[in-house]
Parts: structure tokens; sequence; C-alpha cells
């Protein structure tokens, strides 16, 4: 178990949060939940309801620690320094900069990355410049400009494979109640424009038509049930229902009513 820390009061730009350093690593900074709340505006519950949904993308021990999960040994450390709120508190996440990372794009905010750019740059990159002073210590001009050039990559692909994960996390986030509804309408009003067109009002072919289109949506989207349907399916979804036509099967089926 890698050891934790309270470092105390930290302060990045108008940020005010509790630092924490270790549990995912050595010298590795992390973030409690409640902080993370109250720097995004947000009540706990939303932020850990956020997490809760999306569970199973946070790993634990290296995006997530629950400081109330028994088998991590870390609730005392929880005890002893006041985190835990109350005997009704379920959980009390710790982020790592990955996890922070890929909670910003669950929460999709307006603030989101200019937040994450903020901390990242300031507050979990901080440890990385203190060891790396040393550069700045080399006196040969080109081997101290190499040095520098060599830490700025590392930064920017660290950033790159950072922002992918949040990428990745966002596509495969489950559509809302909202977009679901979206949907519906548009793949009703596709097959309206079809029934119209081709004067069909017989129920049996109405539905035979209604099933050849969502079938085709489901096939674009790679997935049995439309509640499966995830963010980064609607380009595939919005070109099936742009080329749909009912296939020459259902058109044969149709011909018996």
């Amino acid at each position: 178990m890698n050891e934790l820390k309270v470092l105390g009061t930290e302060k990045i730009g108008n940020f005010e949060f509790t630092g924490i350093e270790g549990g995912f690593g050595e010298n590795k900074k992390a973030m409690l939940v409640k902080d993370i709340a109250l720097i995004h505006g947000k009540e706990v519950r939303q932020i850990n309801q956020a997490i809760n949904m999306n569970r199973a993308r946070f790993k634990d021990g290296i995006d997530i620690i629950d400081f109330l999960n028994q088998s991590n040994g870390f609730r005392k450390f929880a005890e002893d320094n006041g985190l835990i709120g109350s005997n009704r508190t379920q959980h009390v996440y710790l982020l790592s900069e990955r996890g922070y990372a890929k909670l910003l794009k669950i929460l999709e905010d307006d603030k989101a990355w200019e937040i994450y750019d903020e901390l990242v740059d300031n507050y979990f990159n901080m440890r990385y410049i203190i060891q790396k002073q040393d550069s700045y210590m080399i006196t040969d001009p080109v081997q101290r400009a190499k040095r520098w050039i060599e830490e700025q990559e590392e930064h920017q692909v660290k950033l790159a494979m950072a922002k992918q994960e949040t990428k990745d996390v966002q596509d495969n986030t489950p559509i809302s109640s909202k977009d679901y509804q979206v949907l519906s309408r548009k793949i009703n009003q596709k097959l309206n424009k079809y029934l119209s067109q081709h004067q069909i009002y017989n129920k049996n072919q109405v539905a035979l038509l209604r099933w050849d289109l969502n079938n085709s949506i489901l096939k674009a989207a790679g997935v049995p049930a439309r509640t499966l349907i995830r963010q980064k399916h609607f380009t595939a979804i919005a070109e099936a229902l742009v080329n749909w036509k009912p296939s020459e099967t259902t058109l044969e089926k149709i011909k018996a009513y």
C-alpha cells in the first residue's frame, strides 16, 4: 500500500483544496472528491453519483481510491484526517490525475478543460518540476536546451494520453434520456416520411417497416438494443437514417398483407 500524506491547503489560481500525496504511487498527487465538487460548483453527492454511474471505468488504485473500502486499508487514514462526514457516508473518493481527467469528460463542464490544464500544469506536475530542477543547473546552453525540449515532449505526451483516455470515456458514455428521446423522434420522422410517400397504412406493413428501420439503426451501431447505444455511435446512426431503405426481404413480406 502506498503511503498517503496530507500536504495541507494547496492554492492554484483561485482554487483552494486539500493537497494529498501518495496512494497512487510515490510522490503522486491526488484530489478529494469534496474539493473537486467545490472547484466545479457542485455538491459532493453529484460528483459521487457521476463516478458511481461510471464506476467500472475507474480502476481501483490507478484512477480512484475509496477510503471506505475495507480491503484497501485506507479507512483509518480517512478517519484520522476527518474525511468521513457521517455514519451515512457510503463513499469517500480520492482521484489520481488520470482519474480526475476521466471525471472531467463525464461531468462535461463548460470549464472542465480550463480547470484540467490549470491543475495538471500547476498541481499534479509540481513534484515532477521539483525533481527536474537539476535541468536548470546545466550550464551548457545546448545541453540545457536539449533537456528542456525532452521535458516538454514528455509533458505533451502525458497530456495527449490523458485527453485520449477522457475521449474514450466520453465515446463510451451511455446516451442521456434526452438524447434517447431525440433519437426515437428522428426514427419516427424517417418512418412516417416513408409511409406517407408510399401511402402505407396497413398496421402489419407499418410494423414490418418499423422493425426494418430499427434493425438498420442497431446494425449501424453494432449493438443488439437501443439501450446499448453510446455517444460514439451517433455518426453511424445518422448515416443509417439518411440512407435507410427497406430491405428486399421486408418488401417481399409487405406484399403478403
